[in-house]
């Protein structure tokens, strides 16, 4: 089975609505790790993207709090925009024994914060009754491993679980490398700029997103969103 993942982080209604619209243009499931208030989240296409959380916790490990926020209340705000979430996967993958009970009461049914690069993978149940599903690629620790998008470096199968992980800056950007990124981060909340610093010479995330919804659909691989692949397997 694929899974298609994505982290929001925070993106721009403009470039998180050009990504729902790759899924939707090939009819693909996909679970968005959600950041943020948008009503281009909140008006998606519910038959096609599952939401689940994306807390970020960093404020509070990095001391850099002023608001005060606690776990529980990064938590509740999330839940607050999007209350049918049951699944989360923290900013940074920032994940403890404590946090994950505080997953747990909140009513969130499963954990994707473990990252394999490349390796197979399958789900677990967590001592808390949560259900952990690994994933096993994302497209900004490619270019770190300074691997080429011409290819996932996981040989697919019908057999294994693959879980990817896209993000929308990423996709928009069609980013190759981490200097892409870099030069385009400071326009972060400025689409019309972010337009100027596309990569269209080589191949690049946009690009591998693409090629993977089309194998999935030439192949007919299994596919699924995170919550739909725990429900069919194990609850």
């Amino acid at each position: 089975m694929i899974i298609f993942t994505s982290d929001i982080d925070w993106a721009t209604e403009e470039v998180t609505a050009e990504m729902l619209g790759i899924f939707e243009q090939y009819n693909t499931k996909c679970t968005l790790f959600v950041t943020h208030p948008s009503k281009v989240l909140q008006n998606c296409n519910r038959d096609l993207f599952e939401i689940a959380l994306h807390p970020n916790f960093n404020p509070i490990l990095d001391n850099n709090n002023p608001q005060n926020k606690t776990q529980d209340s990064i938590l509740d705000e999330l839940l607050g925009w999007y209350p049918e979430a049951k699944g989360v996967r923290s900013h940074c993958m920032t994940q403890s024994t404590p946090m994950l009970s505080k997953f747990a009461q909140k009513g969130l049914l499963y954990d994707a914060n473990h990252f394999l690069p490349y390796q197979k993978i399958q789900a677990f149940k967590l001592w808390n009754g949560m259900w952990r599903i690994p994933y096993n690629w994302e497209d900004d620790i490619h270019y770190l491993y300074e691997k080429s998008f011409e290819e996932t470096g996981i040989e697919l199968n019908e057999n294994d679980l693959f879980v990817f992980d896209f993000h929308p800056i990423h996709v928009f950007l069609n980013t190759d490398c981490e200097q892409t990124y870099i030069n385009a981060k400071p326009f972060y909340q400025n689409t019309e700029e972010l337009k100027k610093h596309k990569n269209t010479t080589k191949t690049g995330a946009r690009d591998m997103l693409i090629s993977m919804l089309k194998i999935t659909k030439e192949k007919k691989y299994a596919n699924d969103n995170l919550l739909g692949y725990l429900t069919q397997n194990f609850l």
